[in-house]
């Protein structure tokens, strides 16, 4: 079955005021990590909380994981306690990159049961319609309906590794497709792609403004990429972020997707580096 996926700036508009609703501002720049709080801090929507990808929706980089592993069951539902997230809560998350980081946080909320949707356009579609924006910090209130944190949709190095013989499922890359293919490769200490593993941009899921394309769009674009592939789909980008954009296109196309293998491309080119360090 099919998640629940995208709210438009007008919807969101008109249950701004409603009990129970936490608005979550997820921007993200990987190459400056306080600009998404600052930008947050010069304009946002109003009641948005804001919510770190490098800090919150992420634990700690290691030796031998991605850039943005998930954080531990424990500090996430703490995080959701401190930002007013309980069982009854909807949540709505924004960026200004058509969902690319809120697509995480979408992810990560979602296989926890919380009804959550991702800002169609983000703040740009938001601005657009000619709705307020409110400068400053909004302070939460904090839930004291703790939320039991799992990951059943997490996919690990060794779940990948052991699928070469096993061949269960079929990696799906959404990085571009210079670095799918090597040619451009600025942040990990190898170039390439998981062996076996297909492309799809995440960039493809958006229209020229940064929105979603229709749900008929994209269920005849994935339909045609996956014609032929029988296995189910794990996806994967650089760090497990990106990746989380084509699993919300799929589910708004009305495909089933869920799993991501959140080490991802850093992690995997650990791997492949250390294993060229041994030889």
């Amino acid at each position: 079955m099919a998640l629940p996926t995208m709210i438009s700036a007008t919807q969101l508009q008109a249950m701004i005021d409603q009990p129970d609703l936490v608005i979550l501002d997820s921007r993200f720049y990987l190459t400056d990590h306080d600009k998404g709080r600052e930008l947050y801090e010069v304009g946002h929507i109003p009641s948005a909380l804001f919510v770190d990808l490098h800090h919150q929706l992420a634990g700690p980089e290691t030796a031998l994981s991605g850039r943005h592993p998930l954080p531990s069951p424990e500090t996430f539902s703490s995080t959701l306690s401190q930002l007013g997230v309980g069982p009854s809560t909807q949540v709505i998350v924004y960026d200004d990159m058509g969902g690319a980081i809120a697509s995480r946080a979408w992810w990560m909320l979602v296989q926890q049961g919380i009804e959550v949707s991702v800002l169609d356009g983000g703040l740009p579609a938001w601005q657009a319609a000619g709705f307020m924006v409110e400068a400053g910090v909004n302070e939460a209130t904090k839930s004291d309906q703790r939320i039991e944190v799992s990951y059943p949709w997490l996919i690990s190095e060794d779940d990948v590794a052991a699928n070469f013989e096993a061949d269960r499922f079929q990696l799906l890359d959404a990085r571009a497709e210079d670095r799918f293919q090597g040619e451009n490769e600025t942040m990990d200490p190898v170039a390439g792609h998981i062996p076996g593993a297909m492309n799809r941009p995440f960039s493809r899921n958006l229209n020229e403004k940064g929105e979603m394309k229709t749900p008929s769009l994209l269920l005849e674009e994935w339909t045609q990429l996956l014609e032929h592939v029988e296995q189910p789909i794990v996806y994967y980008c650089g760090s497990g972020v990106t990746a989380c954009h084509n699993v919300l296109a799929m589910n708004y196309a009305g495909l089933e997707a869920k799993h991501v293998y959140v080490g991802s491309w850093s992690q995997w080119a650990k791997r492949m580096h250390r294993k060229l360090s041994e030889c």
